[in-house]
Parts: structure tokens; C-alpha cells; sequence
């Protein structure tokens, strides 16, 4: 409900799609999103859809000129359409997003989880779509966007989709398509939407794994080329098996790893005034990047053995 109460554009003709993918809504929330708006879509499928497939449904019945895709965990911060509506007039702007942040109320877990997400040391290259970066409008790819805060102007597509057979990822395939047509993509860093993060820790395995997997899959479809970082998670996790081979070696690496990463869980934390969740901090950075390399090594491993 909080993401429906926090769409507040000025136009009074905007268009409210809705995809209930494989699960049920409740009659206070279609109530809400009638109540918004007289243009409001309800699409519905009994099974639940690959995230490409949903949202390429719910492009299919877009009538205006611009497509905001926001996820139903996040809603719209203060300030964010006085930010946004002038950058939608902007002829140069195909594409322009902002970064998520951490919703208030959110448990130990989640909170931390959403701190770690913001951390070079985790996420590397795409921190900064969980972490405001500069102050003005800038230049973008698809590292810095996400597809919870993203507009996407309808001319600009032509006949370009979301990948149907992703299970993660699936906007960076999207992104490295505009951009290599040449489309004008931007990011500017107070176009903040809030995000609900994950609240139980079995939840957190998959979507590191498939998020490695299909990362690797991405990478040698070879849409876009440098993209050698993405190997260091595979790397760290093939490190671990210097417990083995050379213990002594592996303890030294695991001292200078803590040093670092520990220091930095802490400075996270500090950020959001709960020093006491710097442990679990530190361990997601380790958790994330393991789960991250281990599924990007299973998708080489697959494409050897097939």
C-alpha cells in the first residue's frame, strides 16, 4: 500500500498498470489503486512469470509516452517528482533512474542487508544504484540503474523487451540493449525510491546465486565488453580452497579479508546509528559474494558439461 500512496505525479491523466503475478490482491489495495487514477490496468496471471515476461505483459498495454517501472517493496521518497517531471521533458533523456534506500522499520537483517547492497566491497561496480553517487544528473549504464526506479520513454524501445528467460538480471540485459542502440541514458542520485529489503535469512541464497548465474550467462552473450570484475566473486570463492592446499596462505588471507571488510561494516553501520549490526554486516559481504561466485561458477560449469 505504501508504494501506491506514494505515487503523486502532477499530470492527472497518468496511467496505473498493475501485474498480480501468481498471487491474489486484496480489495484494499485494487480500491487504492482505483481511487489514484480513472487510466488504472489490472493484469493478472495464475502462474507466476519469469520477472522479463512480467513486466514485457505490462509493457504491452503502456499508453503514454513514459514507463516508470517500481516495484511493489519499494515506494517513492519526498521530493521525487519535483526532481524527476522536468527530467521528463529533457529531449537528450531516453532512460533515467536513481537509487534505492533503505525503507525505515525494517528489521536487523534487512537493514543490514540493504547497507552491505550499498558496498563497493559487495556489490562492486553497481553499488551505486543502492547508494547515491554525485549530487547532479549524470551518464549512466546499466550498472548504475535498477529496474525498482527506472523511466523508460516508449519511443525509445522499438521492439526492444525484457529477456523472458532470466530469472535475475533481466534489466541489465534490457539496459545493454538501449545502450548499445544509442539511446540517452541518465541517473541522477536523489531520485530516491525507498526498499524493503529481504526479512528472513533462507530468502537471501537464491537471488545471490541466480544473480552470479545469470550474470555469467549475460557476460558471454557478450553484449557489452569489459566486464572481467564480475569474474572476482568466482575467483574468491575457488580462494577457499587454499584451506586445503596451503592453510597457512589461506589464514593470511582471511586476516587481511576481516581487517577490511570488518572496518568497513562498521563505517556502514555507524552510517545508520546501529553499530551493533556491524557482524552481520560483515558477514553478508561474505555470504553475497560466496553465494555470487558460486553461481556464476555453476553456469560455466553447466555450459562445459552440456
Amino acid at each position: 500500500m505504501k508504494c501506491l500512496d506514494s505515487l503523486k505525479p502532477t499530470a492527472s491523466n497518468w496511467q496505473l498498470i498493475i501485474l498480480a503475478n501468481g498471487k491474489d490482491l486484496t480489495p484494499e489495495l485494487l480500491a487504492k489503486a482505483e481511487s489514484l487514477t480513472p487510466h488504472f490496468t489490472l493484469l493478472q496471471s495464475d502462474i507466476q512469470l519469469t520477472p522479463g515476461k512480467a513486466r514485457n505483459l505490462a509493457i504491452e498495454s503502456v499508453q503514454g509516452e513514459w514507463i516508470y517501472f517500481l516495484d511493489d517493496d519499494a515506494f517513492v521518497l519526498p521530493g521525487y517528482w519535483d526532481i524527476v517531471e522536468p527530467l521528463l521533458n529533457d529531449p537528450k533523456i531516453d532512460v533515467v533512474g536513481g537509487p534505492d534506500s533503505p525503507a525505515f522499520g525494517m528489521n536487523a537483517l534487512s537493514l543490514s542487508l540493504a547497507m552491505t547492497l550499498s558496498s563497493p566491497f559487495c556489490t562492486g561496480a553497481t553499488f551505486s544504484r543502492h547508494k547515491s553517487f554525485g549530487k547532479k544528473l549524470q551518464f549512466a549504464d546499466e550498472e548504475k540503474l535498477t529496474s525498482c526506479n527506472l523511466w523508460v520513454r516508449t519511443s525509445a524501445l522499438e521492439g526492444t523487451r525484457f529477456p523472458e528467460d532470466y530469472i535475475r538480471a533481466e534489466e541489465t540485459v534490457f539496459l545493454q540493449k538501449l545502450k548499445k542502440l544509442g539511446k540517452g541514458m541518465f541517473y541522477h542520485p536523489r531520485m530516491k525510491v525507498a526498499h524493503f529489503r529481504r526479512s528472513k535469512f533462507r530468502q537471501l541464497w537464491r537471488p545471490s546465486f541466480y544473480a552470479g548465474f545469470y550474470r555469467s550467462r549475460l557476460m558471454k552473450e557478450k553484449l557489452k565488453k569489459g566486464n572481467e570484475a564480475f569474474w572476482l566473486p568466482a575467483l574468491f570463492v575457488l580462494l577457499h580452497l587454499l584451506i586445503f592446499l596451503e592453510p597457512v596462505s589461506f589464514w593470511y588471507l582471511v586476516r587481511m579479508y576481516l581487517a577490511i571488510i570488518v572496518f568497513v561494516s562498521i563505517g556502514l553501520a555507524m552510517r545508520v546509528k546501529k553499530f551493533y549490526l556491524f557482524p552481520l554486516i560483515s558477514f553478508l559481504h561474505w555470504f553475497i559474494v560466496f553465494m555470487y561466485g558460486v553461481g556464476f561458477l555453476a553456469e560455466r560449469l553447466r555450459r562445459l558439461r552440456s
